[in-house]
């Protein structure tokens, strides 16, 4: 969407104008802070990331 400032417009009009735009906007991506400690590990991380590492090879 394209928004049109004229010469006449007040700083009132244009915040205005942003703010509308501020609201427009949605966050792109997941929301992974809901996730945070949820998932329960029955071994130790690092070993666990090095087996997962391991099979790219």
């Amino acid at each position: 969407m394209t928004t049109i400032i004229k010469r006449s417009t007040t700083r009132k009009q244009l915040s205005a104008l942003l703010k509308g735009k501020k609201r427009a906007r949605k966050a792109k991506g997941v929301d992974v802070k809901s996730f945070a400690g949820k998932l329960k590990l029955e071994g130790d991380p690092l070993v666990i990331q090095k087996r997962m590492c391991d099979g790219w090879k």
